[in-house]
């Protein structure tokens, strides 16, 4: 059962994270233990109640999870910290060290990046953190209808049209970009409302495999534009971090 308290969920960028890892590793009197877990993965038993203080955002990650261990001795060892990557984990074990980690953030990534809303959408392409492609339009979609407005079969038929134009739209200028890119294109990552996103990836079939390649953390957006994507292209290098809270 955990007694600790709230835990908190921080979204670091990959610059943070990597220093966070090299103070960890210089941090005096004290070593580190990292345990890794792709995703679906989960500890037993004992080991496991160590960790009972994770949220099952956590647990449940899609990228998989890094469990950080410090001991200073002469306490017991210390589960401090996890951490899930904005990529899934390529394995997992017990280091001593953080650079199976490291050079897992540090990999050379080109990610598109889809923000979706009811009525707006943004499109681009990122290299390594770098934005070289992005598209913004949008198709007016109108609100649930309001009493004392037209009847509401015919309300519903032409906002489902207005929302399959809008996600016609969406996917037409995401095959557009891909393909004039030429690159490979190594992740997608969705932002935006969720159930929308979801209702796309249902009626429409992606350019070039991409929904094979979907990254598992959406990224938070208040509505879609370049400055959002500019700020998304951040989230989608970012890794989500729980720090254990004290007793």
């Amino acid at each position: 059962m955990n007694d600790h308290g709230p835990v908190h969920q921080k979204l670091l960028s990959r610059r943070s994270v990597l220093e966070m890892l090299a103070d960890m590793e210089m941090e005096p009197g004290a070593t580190w233990k990292m345990r890794l877990l792709k995703s679906q993965e989960w500890l037993e038993g004992q080991e496991s109640a160590l960790w009972d203080w994770l949220p099952s955002s956590a647990i449940e990650s899609g990228s998989g999870l890094a469990l950080f261990t410090r001991t200073v001795a002469p306490a017991e060892p210390e589960p401090l910290l996890a951490l899930a990557p904005p990529v899934p984990l390529l394995q997992a074990g017990e280091f001593t060290k953080f650079s199976e980690l490291e050079e897992l953030l540090k990999r050379r990534l080109t990610v598109a990046i889809l923000l979706l809303r009811l009525g707006h959408y943004t499109f681009g392409i990122a290299e390594d953190e770098t934005l070289v492609v992005h598209k913004t339009g949008g198709r007016y979609v109108k609100n649930r209808q309001r009493k004392g407005g037209q009847s509401a079969a015919r309300f519903v038929r032409n906002r489902e049209k207005a929302i399959q134009e809008l996600f016609d739209q969406v996917a037409e200028v995401a095959r557009s970009r891909v393909e004039a890119y030429e690159r490979h294109i190594d992740w997608l990552a969705f932002g935006g409302d969720r159930n929308v996103i979801l209702q796309f990836m249902k009626r429409l079939k992606l350019p070039n495999s991409l929904a094979e390649r979907v990254s598992p953390w959406r990224i938070p957006v208040e509505r879609p534009g370049l400055n959002e994507l500019e700020r998304a292209v951040t989230s989608a290098w970012s890794s989500r971090v729980w720090e254990r809270p004290g007793d």
